[in-house]
């Protein structure tokens, strides 16, 4: 597959768009790794339990790259874990983002990744150990491995892109108690998961407070290539300095993200698509965030006696969410 390519094109409005997906694929030489023996993952953004635009990956991308994966390969899975703190369940988006009639169409599966055994594994990251728990079916039987992100900023990492995709393959509902170690960690899943490719779902993007809350912003545009490069266009496209955000900072000292504009080829012409999106957190947002650097403040808020009656005084200051419990 071309490591320094990517592909951007535009989707038509409300029409299938699978045969895009396929001259996509094409233009990235991904036949060059693929067999039909080739097990290959599927990880959309599936962070609600049913589709909203700019915070999921919209059912019609899933079954459009699907349609286009399935000629390269009989063996086919889409993964997801459960929301965090348990708000809902991985098998509650499937069916919310209509994985089920997929797997009965296509033939290819679903795979709760929080209800899968799990092992600790440990890679370096920038000359030092990190581990994380993560599925045994994700480093034993995945040979090529697509991350489905939609464009996002978010208020705790800055942006949410390629890499970030990934934290929702580890199993624990409890993530956030790894938050205070996000870059390194967020970057060892997907060196030991081998993250081989990257197709934004750029039908919408999330500007302003996502992932969950922020503004969708209609793109109607596909972008894919290696996940370093694709997302290094994606912050070229929403007008996001990637030095200024820790993991992808960290991504590109580890040698897996571009460093520069010229490090990477691309079809489009990104300064015409260029979108300026601006993070603009809420007052609240600032205290979320001290805990998510704070390995204290975290043990603190989600694994001791005081963590019941911080959440309740948090909830009267704040407000109890009235549908889901926050993923972050």
């Amino acid at each position: 597959m071309r490591s320094d390519y990517v592909v951007v094109e535009r989707l038509p409005l409300d029409q299938e768009v699978s045969e895009i997906v396929r001259a996509t694929l094409a233009k990235l030489s991904v036949a060059s790794e693929l067999t039909r023996d080739t097990h290959i993952i599927l990880k959309p953004n599936l962070t609600y339990p049913f589709h909203k635009p700019g915070v999921t990956t919209s059912p019609r991308i899933i079954r459009a790259v699907v349609e286009a994966i399935k000629d390269y390969s009989n063996h086919v899975t889409i993964v997801e874990s459960d929301g965090g703190s348990n708000s809902w369940t991985a098998d509650e988006a499937f069916a919310g983002h209509q994985v089920d009639e997929l797997c009965t169409r296509y033939g290819i599966s679903a795979v709760n990744l929080s209800q899968q055994p799990a092992i600790e594994a440990t890679i370096n990251v920038e000359g030092r150990p990190e581990t994380v728990r993560l599925p045994t079916c994700l480093l034993d039987e995945s040979n090529f491995f697509v991350t489905m992100p939609v464009p996002k900023i978010h208020v705790m990492t800055g942006v949410s892109l390629g890499f970030k995709n990934q934290w929702g393959c580890l199993p624990d509902v409890k993530r956030l108690r790894n938050h205070y170690r996000f870059p390194r960690a967020v970057l060892a899943v997907n060196q030991l998961i081998r993250t081989r490719l990257a197709i934004f779902d750029g039908t919408w993007f999330m500007d302003r407070t996502g992932p969950m809350n922020g503004d969708p912003v209609r793109r109607d545009l596909l972008i894919a290539g290696e996940v370093g490069a694709a997302s290094a266009a994606c912050c070229e496209m929403m007008g996001i300095d990637p030095h200024k955000i820790p993991h992808l900072k960290l991504a590109m000292r580890c040698g897996l993200m571009p460093a520069n504009r010229a490090d990477y080829k691309c079809t489009a012409d990104l300064d015409s698509l260029r979108q300026p999106f601006s993070l603009r957190r809420r007052p609240f947002d600032y205290l979320t965030l001290c805990v998510f650097h704070s390995s204290i403040a975290t043990k603190l808020l989600y694994d001791s006696i005081c963590a019941a009656p911080l959440h309740s005084l948090l909830y009267a200051v704040r407000g109890r969410p009235t549908d889901f419990k926050s993923a972050w």
